[in-house]
Formats: structure tokens, sequence, C-alpha cells
């Protein structure tokens, strides 16, 4: 398992971590780690609840993928080529 530092906390910000730990009668290192642990879940979960509004958005539109690839590419090229 990899390890982590935090340099330049605040003596005050570090001793009311220790107080938030102590009443959950934890550590200040695993209040942290239960943090750090807890933010990685949410950002992933946030990522997945996009990608499903983004499904569901899009679920059923008659898209021809082909065709916008297509259209994606001439627009590249005309841009690339209007750059000469």
């Amino acid at each position: 398992m990899g390890q982590l530092l935090i340099r330049n906390l605040d003596d005050e910000t570090i001793a009311t971590l220790k107080r938030v730990a102590a009443r959950e009668s934890k550590s200040l290192e695993q209040k942290m780690r239960d943090l750090a642990e807890r933010e990685a879940r949410r950002e992933e979960e946030e990522f997945w609840q996009l990608a499903a509004l983004t499904r569901e958005m899009t679920r059923g539109a008659d898209l021809d993928i082909d065709a916008l690839i297509q259209e994606g590419r001439a627009e590249r090229d005309r841009a690339i080529l209007g750059d000469l």
C-alpha cells in the first residue's frame, strides 16, 4: 500500500482533526484514511452517475455514429486545410 504525507497543515487544523477523530474513537491516521477513501469512492460514484444519466439521455436517440464520425473528420480536415 502507498503512503501519503501532508505538509504545512496549520496546528489548529491538526488539533481540530484530532478532536474529530477522538470523538469517533479513531486515530487521526485512521480518520484521514477514511476521509481519503470516502472521497475517492465519491468521485468514482459521481462518474458512474453521470455515465448513467448520459446513457438515459441518449437512449433511443436515432444517431448514425458512422456519419457523426465522418462529419467530425471532415470538420477537422477543413480546419487543418483552412489553416494552410
